[in-house]
């Protein structure tokens, strides 16, 4: 412990300043509390021996008072609550690079000017810019946008307003018009000026897809890739070529060093360092980019000071500085992987390269380091990108051997532009070295099981396979006796969490899960006693993989199914469903159509009971309270949104969920006569396309009632407030009961 202390202190910072981002964020409290906490601890550490262990609890208490400091301007975020709804038209400076999102895109952009139809306003925090169609835009492009100011929507998988919050991201921007105006200027503008030369460069150059790729591989911009060969991609594990990663920053060292040395000589070391930070901020500064260029800087500085250097020192140190920098850096993904995976390729490498000694020795390192890091990262790859490749480990060793070669000849390709000619000769070979990879990517992905779709894997999965795997890993290294309490560990560390995570499942409270599944509705009612499927949307392939990523494997079966409509977009996603229900609950009306009487009688064919029921009926099923609100006795089945089945479901706790299915107006006056109180979660009729009848919300809504759209990308009516939730931005909406 005291043989490496900069390693335990730079690890006790990352682990508290990690944990009090994702499980308390935005306590100030707290912060106060941390912070006063550890100046004794640091007085302890002058009479405690190893001082080591005191300096850590403070160094952690620290951190925590750095994630839960508050904002610079505390009124930032009543000042921006004020605005919502408000149409303004915005000029800013973007702070990251776009992201697909929501069917359009959205990118970060810190305001100069948010003018409102009366005036300017200043003072609101960060704008996170939502915009539909073409376009996007880069680190410190200049930008104007028009639209409504709206407050983040939420989601359930965490507190997204709390993640925002810590961007100082107080309101999002639905912008109905979005252009860049310009680029950053000076010093700062050179990043964004040499990577718009370098895409000019290569576009020129190459064939389309050969330049996005190769841009991908230099610089991780990943703008251009056809559809086909990027699922080529993800299927086969090599996706991560088109990000900026450790290996490539490593080439770049090795450029550089050698090109300066000669001329520099002694000197030579800094002006290295900040070239590697300059290519990381050219290709975006994303995380790992960021990790692979402060490490490296940081053996070439050790270099040249004669001073040894540690990899995990080195790994740990980084890990603090970025997290120190920018707390909200514990969400990101690409941190995450960039940091999982280089630790497990440190660890595991060597072991598998020994047990793959048969091997030729250029492919033998990259499927080593590859099996390393799908070791590392599986239960984040399995969570984020929902898939697995067994083939990942052919596929990089087969390409990995000439990314160096890629990468080099891909900057000098740049270094060429500016004799045009000479720079498409070069080009030839690139583009030979470019079709190789994407043809292994493509043949690779037809091998059967290239890649295991995971619907779903929990957070408690995730720790059980981890609590498994490092015990594991320590054993490797451990003494006979110490090795087999790593092993013990390592069997009875998961299957402890196992059994704690279905205690957990079995004993959760009620929840209303309304599914992503497009243009049409499908939600679930789950309780401790049951669950209930309501429609099953339009698409039979989206419905199951909602429900496997919502249902533990085991649940197979369903209490009961809920058909509220003749509609494709309800029941649809009913055919060739491989879920029998104890019930099915149908309209009792005369509905047109045949598809939803052949849904009832294949649960009929499998022993469920038919159920036909009606406004005024009360029905107890799967610890739920249904009370019928539609069809009225006689309701015209043939006449669509007349006869439709509606329901107000209460949950043992007394809150409740309402669904109207697609009734029209003068249907939901009349069921609004029969609902017996007000709904805390409300399922728009129609997914939202048109406004409630003013009965039913004055009957069904009040201040706190949440409502929800069910539907595809679109907008809604005008008049709903801007706290809808809608599947088609958030996706699955999982609200407890």
């Amino acid at each position: 412990m005291t043989r490496f202390p900069a390693l335990i202190l730079a690890l006790a910072w990352s682990a508290a300043l990690a944990a009090a981002v994702v499980l308390i964020p935005s306590q100030p409290g707290i912060a106060a509390l941390a912070i006063a906490a550890a100046l004794p601890l640091l007085a302890l550490a002058l009479f405690l021996r190893p001082a080591i262990i005191a300096l850590a609890l403070a160094v952690a208490l620290l951190a925590v008072g750095r994630a839960e400091l508050p904002p610079g301007d505390p009124a930032a975020e009543f000042r921006a609550a004020a605005l919502a709804g408000t149409t303004v038209v915005i000029t800013g400076r973007v702070t990251d690079d776009s992201r697909p999102a929501g069917g359009g895109s959205e990118v970060l952009v810190e305001p100069t000017q948010v003018q409102t139809a009366a005036s300017a306003v200043a003072g609101v925090g960060n704008l996170m810019v939502r915009w539909r169609g073409p376009g996007d835009a880069a680190y410190g492009d200049l930008v104007l946008a028009r639209g409504k100011l709206t407050l983040p929507r939420d989601l359930p998988a965490f507190d997204r307003r709390a993640y925002l919050a810590q961007h100082h991201v107080y309101l999002e921007l639905q912008a109905s018009s979005f252009e860049v105006t310009g680029s950053e200027s000076g010093i700062l503008g050179l990043p964004g000026w040499l990577r718009r030369r370098y895409i000019s460069a290569v576009d020129d150059a190459l064939t389309a897809p050969h330049a996005a790729v190769l841009l991908g591989i230099v610089l991780g911009i990943r703008h251009g890739i056809p559809a086909p060969l990027q699922n080529a991609l993800i299927a086969t594990g090599l996706i991560h070529l088109l990000v900026l990663s450790g290996l490539k920053v490593a080439v770049f060292a090795r450029i550089v060093q050698g090109a300066l040395k000669p001329l520099l000589r002694r000197h030579a070391t800094w002006p290295a360092v900040a070239l590697i930070a300059l290519y990381a901020m050219v290709g975006g500064a994303t995380p790992a980019a960021v990790r692979a260029s402060a490490m490296g800087g940081l053996a070439i500085a050790a270099t040249h000071l004669g001073r040894p250097s540690h990899v995990w020192t080195s790994l740990a140190l980084t890990a603090a500085l970025m997290l120190g920098w920018h707390p909200e850096l514990a969400w990101d993904v690409g941190f995450q992987l960039s940091f999982a995976g280089t630790a497990a390729i440190i660890l595991l490498t060597p072991a598998i390269a020994r047990r793959v000694a048969f091997l030729p020795h250029v492919v033998r390192e990259p499927f080593a380091v590859t099996c390393a890091a799908q070791v590392g990262t599986l239960p984040m790859m399995a969570t984020d990108f929902h898939v697995l490749s067994p083939v990942a480990p052919i596929a990089n060793a087969l390409t990995l051997p000439v990314l160096p070669v890629l990468v080099a000849c891909g900057l000098l390709l740049g270094a060429l532009s500016f004799v045009p000619d000479l720079a498409r000769l070069a080009a030839i070979p690139i583009t030979g070295l470019l079709a190789y990879i994407e043809q292994v990517a493509y043949l690779l992905a037809r091998v059967p099981a290239a890649a295991i779709n995971v619907p779903s894997f929990p957070t408690w999965a995730g720790v059980a396979y981890y609590a498994a795997v490092g015990p594991a890993v320590l054993s490797a290294h451990a003494r006979a006796h110490s090795r087999k309490l790593a092993l013990a560990a390592a069997a009875i560390a998961p299957a402890g969490i196992s059994m704690l995570a279905l205690l957990m499942w079995a004993n959760s409270p009620a929840q209303v899960d309304v599914m992503n599944v497009g243009d049409g509705q499908a939600v679930l009612l789950r309780g401790p006693n049951g669950t209930i499927l309501v429609d099953g949307g339009p698409s039979a392939a989206k419905l199951s993989a909602e429900l496997g990523t919502l249902l533990p494997p085991w649940q197979r079966n369903l209490d009961a199914l809920v058909i509220t409509a003749p509609g494709l977009g309800h029941i649809g996603g009913f055919a060739g469903l491989d879920r029998a229900a104890g019930t099915v609950l149908i309209p009792g009306a005369s509905l047109s159509g045949s598809a939803w009487r052949t849904a009832a009688l294949e649960q009929a064919g499998r022993g469920a009971a038919i159920r036909s029921v009606r406004a005024g009926q009360t029905i107890a099923i799967a610890g739920f309270v249904l009370q019928i609100l539609a069809p009225e006795p006689g309701a015209p089945g043939e006449v669509p949104g007349a006869a439709d089945l509606a329901f107000r479901a209460i949950a043992p706790d007394g809150r409740t969920f309402c669904d109207f299915s697609d009734l029209d107006l003068d249907a939901q006056a009349i069921a609004a006569q029969r609902s017996r109180g007000a709904c805390t979660d409300l399922l728009l009729p129609t997914g939202g396309r048109s406004l409630l009848s003013p009965d039913l919300a004055r009957a069904a809504i009040r201040a706190d009632t949440q409502l929800i759209a069910s539907r595809g990308a679109g907008r809604l009516a005008t008049g709903f407030p801007p706290s809808v939730l809608r599947t088609d931005q958030e996706g699955t909406i999982i609200l407890s009961l």
